[in-house]
């Protein structure tokens, strides 16, 4: 007799597959420009902006990472999860915050707000890029038929003041993490420096935010002490934001990839200029941070996830100094690279260049070749450099790990990898990163393909044995089974789109084997694999926007969601469903602002790990 589970995914599979079949395979045309529309708008018309009012940062248009709604939290979150809502939030005299009471209820209070009212700087990095990137290639205006560029700059403003946007009495440098006390010390180093130290990952509206459940039929949830006559700034329904961790990984993201490939779509594919101006603000704010990631560089190669003193993803646990993400490494590897070839252009191209400029140029460009190469990296700080770090350290029975404790003083190795969860994107974003050329290289050829079938075994989602894209880890409830039909766990939308990335670089790798050469036979072989995982994956990603998400039965899908939801754009959901993503987050099936980016960019073949967006065979 058939197992019941088996026969319900096969119908569950083969209404997944009815969709996308029914689905165009290009996202362009109207489609792409409704998602478009949604990065471009406030709030109020559909989109994900909202306007500034804090000192300089006054009538600027910043990105949010999601669209919510009170219904999404209070009907699917609370009640169909069965999740305890009702909060009570706790008024501190002597820190002057609310705040709720740390159990189950607080720590979903803390995570609606973050998403309602909080940016990633990662999610901004790769929405700086969308932005230019549509304008530009696709042609896209938004609603107010603002700059493109001027408008993706915002986001370098806000960092460069670093205080949030709607904060009633802004302060210079709020939301960067400084060195205090025990807190936030780089690698034994300390910075006293705003501009140097690394930006907070998450950057609120205000200091004192809204509850999605404000004004709402759910804000009898939410309980308060008796609050003194003194402090009028807080009423039910609002709290204090409590995210402050300081990473590695959305600072390279932040200073490097986003604004860097957004100037150079502007200044030289849209200018037609051969070099991003030295003055503008994505080059001098990744100047100000260079050095500190240098800083946080161990001797094996591999930068530190996060300063001593900086609270983890869980259980408030403070993070390891000595933790490495390979993820992390992966994309400061590449804004390394990116930040290299700009002043490179800069240099060769720039006749207005100073001897400061020079001067400075040089420094930075020394500095880059030792944190890739080795050498003296910072003041009694040595290393063997990156590229040493992912071929001897971050690789182990043929794949990335997620990471690991470097130079540990209690233990007798100096690396001590975490090899469970396994992680997608320290793959996908690492071999991009460095190209699969060089993995090939190190590790043997096809090293780079074999990587691939191997996440694909144990990540990969789809229907059957068609591949719909990946996951997060080895424990999403996604991988193959034994007759090579795929599970459905969870499908990521971000995540998919890197792998995307990721296999086009590896076709265009392949692609250019020589017809002499004696792997010639396989590398076609793999070239015409990866082409139709490419294909997939591209093609299932549509059930991802919004309006054809509305028509897909995902397993986990909330019920009636266009209740729940509602919009007049198409953005990219985060994910297909809710879940606890074993890296310490929740993922939630709401109008992503990082997952249109991506989408953005995989449909106009912009590869953000390399300069100029060019999979060039390296």
């Amino acid at each position: 007799m058939p197992n019941l589970r088996s026969i319900l995914y096969q119908t569950i599979g083969l209404t997944l597959l009815l969709t996308v079949s029914s689905l165009d395979a290009s996202a362009q045309g109207d489609g792409l420009a409704e998602s478009y529309k949604f990065l471009v708008s406030d709030r109020a018309q559909g989109g994900v902006l909202y306007k500034a009012t804090a000192g300089k940062l006054q009538g600027l248009s910043l990105p949010l990472s999601y669209v919510d709604s009170s219904e999404y939290w209070g009907e699917y979150v609370c009640r169909q999860q069965h999740s305890e809502c009702a909060v009570m939030d706790v008024y501190n005299m002597f820190t002057y915050t609310l705040t709720p009471q740390q159990n189950s209820a607080g720590k979903l209070q803390t995570e609606r707000v973050n998403v309602h009212s909080g940016t990633n700087i990662y999610d901004a990095a790769t929405w700086q890029i969308a932005v230019v990137l549509g304008q530009t290639i696709n042609h896209f205006i938004s609603n107010n038929n603002e700059d493109a560029y001027t408008l993706a700059n915002n986001q370098n403003k806000l960092l460069k003041v670093s205080y949030s946007g709607n904060a009633p009495d802004p302060v210079q440098d709020t939301n960067r993490a400084t060195s205090k006390g025990s807190n936030f010390i780089y690698n034994h180093h300390l910075l006293s420096s705003g501009e140097q130290a690394y930006s907070f990952r998450m950057i609120p509206r205000s200091w004192i935010t809204d509850d999605p459940f404000k004004n709402t039929q759910y804000e009898s949830l939410i309980t308060m002490t008796e609050l003194p006559k003194n402090a009028p700034a807080f009423q039910r329904g609002n709290v204090t934001w409590t995210d402050w961790k300081p990473l590695t990984g959305e600072n390279a993201w932040a200073f490097l990839l986003g604004p860097l490939h957004a100037a150079y779509i502007h200044f030289i594919e849209s200018e037609r200029q051969q070099y991003i101006p030295f003055d503008d603000l994505s080059v001098q704010n990744a100047l100000a941070i260079l050095p500190t990631f240098a800083a946080m560089q161990s001797s094996l190669g591999g930068v530190y996830y996060a300063p001593a003193g900086t609270i983890g993803n869980q259980e408030d646990q403070l993070v390891n100094p000595h933790q490495v993400s390979i993820e992390n490494n992966a994309s400061l590897y590449a804004g390394l690279r990116v930040l290299e070839s700009t002043l490179r252009a800069e240099f060769k191209y720039e006749k207005e260049l100073n001897g400061a400029s020079k001067t400075k140029i040089n420094a930075a460009l020394d500095i880059i070749r030792i944190m890739i190469d080795g050498g003296q990296v910072a003041q009694n700080n040595a290393t063997v450099g990156l590229l040493s770090f992912f071929r001897n350290q971050a690789w182990r029975n043929n794949e990335f790990v997620q990471g690991g404790l470097a130079n540990e003083a209690s233990s007798q190795n100096a690396w001590i990898p975490t090899t469970k969860p396994r992680a997608i994107d320290a793959n996908t974003w690492s071999i991009a990163a460095l190209g699969a050329a060089r993995i090939d290289q190190w590790f043997g050829f096809g090293a780079s393909f074999n990587n691939w079938q191997q996440i694909k075994r144990w990540g990969g989602y789809g229907v059957n044995k068609k591949l719909w894209g990946v996951g997060y880890s080895d424990e999403d409830g996604n991988g193959m089974n034994n007759d090579g039909t795929y599970r459905q766990g969870i499908l990521s939308a971000e995540w998919t789109a890197g792998a995307i990335n990721m296999v086009r670089s590896l076709i265009n790798y392949y692609e250019h084997i020589s017809i002499d050469s004696t792997n010639y036979h396989h590398s076609q072989t793999y070239v015409r694999s990866l082409k139709e995982d490419e294909s997939a994956m591209f093609q299932a990603l549509q059930t991802l926007r919004i309006d054809n998400y509305d028509e897909t039965n995902f397993p986990g899908k909330p019920h009636s969601y266009n209740h729940l939801i509602r919009q007049s754009s198409k953005p990219y959901l985060y994910a297909s469903k809710r879940y606890l993503i074993p890296f310490g987050w929740y993922s939630n099936p709401l109008p992503s602002t990082c997952a249109t980016a991506w989408m953005i960019m995989v449909t106009d073949r912009y590869d953000p790990f390399v300069y100029g967006g060019k999979s060039l065979t390296r």
